[in-house]
């Protein structure tokens, strides 16, 4: 496997004062920053699909991450930057009275489309799967965490988005018509199948890689820019366990998998009907991979193994 890139932070300069940007930031901190704040320093942080920095409070212990909307950095360039920013904004607050996230403190439009948090400490479950370190500990936290946000925002299943999303999917990845014809068969499949029949449904976290949780002994989840209502809650767990599959080191990724939903699972049952169904959300999983630039050398992979998962069904 090709190496995951990995968050890098590095100083690219100071907000001077007098500059709106700066001015606005300790406006909205006041309660935080009586002297008005000193020296503040910028970070950023990639890979990121927008213009991502931390800013810190010299002296103060003070530091908060800004996610410029405004500023798109991946593939995705058109989009509603303001629409997004409060969508991010809101499920943000939503999901903190649930779990752990980073707190959601402003949004600025004028801005470039930008949104503060808090800054969480702690190291991404990206980062300690890169370095070979057990992930039972964080995958624990990770599946308690899902857990108690599906739980706590439990609605009606729309699983005619969760097939529509699949097939946007396909789309974006440009297959061979042979190929994308053999998807689309095993996706009818599915569709007939019971195991992803009409039911409940929640909020999803959307983006659950590796590198959207951060481990600090518990676990916060960060990025909360593709959550979505009505979603199959195991949507989330097959993305993450996708990004496990095809990471450096899976050697003992059908065990992390395992646990993962067995954490999740509130008993044997409930564990083998999450595990009749994860093969359908591993494919998506496998097909958000295959789409990026950065992995063209394992498309081939991810492609076969989207459709052996796809495949199960068969089975």
């Amino acid at each position: 496997m090709v190496g995951r890139r990995l968050s890098v932070e590095r100083e690219i300069g100071h907000l001077e004062a007098g500059d709106a940007f700066r001015d606005w930031l300790t406006g909205i901190l006041a309660d935080r920053l009586p002297d008005g704040g000193g020296d503040v320093r910028v970070y950023r942080i990639e890979p990121a699909s927008h213009l991502v920095c931390r800013y810190e409070f010299a002296g103060t212990g003070v530091s908060v991450i800004g996610k410029f909307f405004g500023a798109p950095t991946g593939a995705k360039t058109r989009y509603n930057a303001d629409a997004a920013m409060e969508n991010e904004f809101r499920r943000l607050r939503r999901a903190a009275g649930l779990v752990r996230v980073p707190p959601a403190i402003a949004t600025g439009s004028r801005f470039n489309s930008v949104i503060v948090t808090g800054c969480v400490p702690g190291t991404t479950v990206r980062e300690l799967l890169a370095a070979g370190a057990s992930l039972y500990e964080p995958l624990t936290g990770i599946a308690r965490l899902l857990r108690r946000l599906h739980d706590g925002t439990r609605t009606h299943g729309d699983r005619e988005r969760d097939f529509a999303y699949f097939h946007a999917l396909l789309d974006q990845n440009n297959l061979p018509a042979p190929l994308r014809e053999r998807f689309n068969r095993l996706l009818g499949a599915w569709w007939h199948s019971p195991r992803i029949g009409p039911g409940t449904g929640c909020m999803v976290h959307g983006d659950a890689t590796p590198g959207n949780y951060l481990f600090d002994g518990g676990v916060c989840a960060i990025d909360f820019e593709g959550s979505r209502d009505h979603a199959h809650p195991v949507r989330d767990l097959g993305i993450l366990a996708a990004e496990i599959k095809a990471s450096p080191g899976s050697a003992r990724a059908e065990d992390y998998i395992g646990h993962l939903l067995w954490q999740y699972s509130s008993d044997e049952e409930e564990f083998r009907y999450h595990t009749a169904v994860l093969p359908f959300f591993m494919a998506l999983g496998h097909l958000r991979i295959a789409r990026l630039p950065w992995r063209a050398a394992e498309r081939d992979w991810l492609l076969a193994e989207a459709e052996a998962c796809l495949a199960a069904i068969q089975g």
